[in-house]
């Protein structure tokens, strides 16, 4: 009888407990348009100015190689719009084919003209800000942009006579900045810049030269308001 009682008082407590763990509750039904994934923008760019310098090299021109450098300032109108402008400078190097070229074995000098400097405006788009981690202990904060702009660019004939070209210029542009803290960031971009150019020395023959060049930088940056 002892037995029988205490099988019915366990029963009695199990009894509540498992009709309590049935019971659901109505959270309704979300929509996809009300999901949302919030970023925790740590190093905001509204209204700051970019001050950097910047360093790299154009690789892939067919008879130079050329070390530039530029400094660059960019205001930040919000997270996703900037305006820059940018002002760089190198010489440009006989590369290879050129020196091949101009050897004993062919003596020619090829009509090439080096990089000497530019002065360019552009608008920057960044629509993606981001965070990576590093080898698993470290977090990096980066966005992504894309840019577009218009200037000039100054060029010099390798030829002796060193006539010189000012060149309309309109390029296009990748990159990203990693933050390295609220106030600075590795800026690292590649740019193609399409240039028209008028050289006198050949104004006879052929009035108009479109030339490509294509800079692969890195640089630092500081922002402030």
């Amino acid at each position: 009888m002892k037995h029988t009682i205490a099988a019915l008082a366990a029963l009695s407590f199990l009894l509540p407990s498992q009709a309590a763990a049935q019971e659901t509750i109505d959270v309704g039904v979300l929509k996809e348009s009300e999901i949302a994934v919030v970023q925790n923008l740590l190093y905001p760019k509204k209204d700051q100015l970019e001050l950097g310098a910047h360093a790299g090299w154009m690789p892939f021109d067919a008879f130079t190689t050329t070390p530039i450098m530029s400094l660059t300032g960019v205001k930040h109108q919000s997270e996703t719009l900037a305006f820059e402008v940018a002002l760089g400078g190198g010489y440009g190097l006989k590369n290879n084919a050129y020196r091949t070229l101009e050897g004993e074995a062919y003596k020619v000098a090829p009509d090439a003209y080096r990089y000497l400097g530019s002065l360019l405006v552009d608008a920057q788009f960044s629509p993606i800000y981001a965070k990576m981690n590093w080898l698993g202990n470290r977090v990096f904060h980066h966005d992504i942009y894309v840019l577009g702009g218009a200037g000039l660019t100054v060029e010099q004939a390798i030829m002796p006579d060193n006539d010189l070209a000012f060149g309309p210029t309109a390029g296009v542009g990748i990159g990203a900045r990693v933050f390295l803290s609220e106030a600075s960031a590795l800026r690292i971009q590649i740019r193609d810049d399409i240039l028209i150019q008028s050289r006198e020395k050949t104004t006879d023959s052929r009035g108009v030269f479109v030339k490509q060049n294509v800079a692969l930088t890195v640089g630092y940056v500081r922002l402030k308001k």
